[in-house]
């Protein structure tokens, strides 16, 4: 699943490529792609310009208006999922996972989405965080003094409690697995038998390790690709995900996968030894 990173390289692209500009059609290839209905949405954007591209969490709110400087009058909500890509190529051949393309004053953006998860959402009346109260505050802008209360004395796996996105919204299990081995906390272990040293240790991996996913355009497995097509080159940079049976690229032990809070999860033993507090 795409999380904080991509999302944040595809909201990047969109405002660097799109801001400003018509958007002249929507080609629908499958409406579910589309709420409340493909009609409701052209009918609210089709001939205003993009004015306006934000994220939350793993979210992106897409602000349309009818003319360069004015206040946005529609507001669609991204949000990718699990398989979900929005990008631009001209060499792409319009697949069987194609849902909708975007023609932006003649620039076609495609929207391809596999298991059909994703999708936009027009916010009309309820804009910004407040069509998703569900969602925490996002990782890379929540406190210290905020989060830590969310956390602190709870019995579930902190790894499970990272991925919780009405603690704190962005961290999937990419990058919670590498946050945890960067403080060095064992995937399984509670919140309530880490000492507040140790909370704030996976506080600050959580943020560092999101923001160098964002530096490196996100990580690479299954379909996500970034706006040009392109795979994001963090992959290089992981340490546990997804090495199970490599060694550690810390102290050389080998790396286990197991099962925390119901997702495959990586770990280093003797990085994150399960008794540490």
């Amino acid at each position: 699943m795409p999380e904080l990173p991509e999302v944040e390289a595809v909201g990047a692209a969109l405002r660097e490529s799109l801001l400003g500009l018509r958007l002249d059609a929507i080609h629908v290839l499958w409406a579910g792609a589309l709420k409340p209905s493909p009609k409701a949405v052209r009918d609210a954007v089709v001939g205003k310009r993009l004015v306006a591209v934000t994220r939350h969490g793993k979210y992106l709110f897409l602000d349309f208006a009818p003319r360069r400087g004015a206040r946005p009058t529609h507001q669609l909500l991204l949000h990718l999922r699990m398989t979900g890509q929005v990008f631009v190529d001209p060499d792409y051949t319009p697949d069987r996972q194609l849902r909708l393309r975007f023609d932006f004053e003649g620039r076609p953006v495609y929207f391809r989405d596999q298991r059909k998860f994703g999708g936009f959402e027009l916010l009309d009346g309820v804009p910004g965080r407040e069509a998703i109260p569900h969602v925490g505050e996002d990782m890379l802008k929540i406190r210290f003094a905020a989060w830590l209360p969310r956390m602190a004395g709870r019995r579930a796996p902190v790894k499970g409690l990272l991925l919780d996105q009405g603690i704190a919204a962005g961290i999937g299990n990419i990058y919670a697995d590498e946050a945890l081995h960067r403080a060095g906390v064992h995937p399984a272990a509670p919140p309530a038998a880490l000492s507040e040293e140790r909370l704030r240790s996976v506080f600050d991996e959580s943020k560092r390790v999101l923001r160098l996913g964002v530096r490196h355009g996100g990580t690479t497995f299954l379909t996500f690709r970034n706006f040009s097509g392109r795979p994001g080159n963090f992959r290089s940079k992981l340490r546990v995900f997804g090495r199970q049976g490599e060694p550690c690229p810390v102290c050389a032990e080998i790396v286990q996968k197991t099962r925390v809070a119901g997702r495959g999860t990586h770990f280093c033993p003797r990085c994150q030894p399960a008794d540490a507090s």
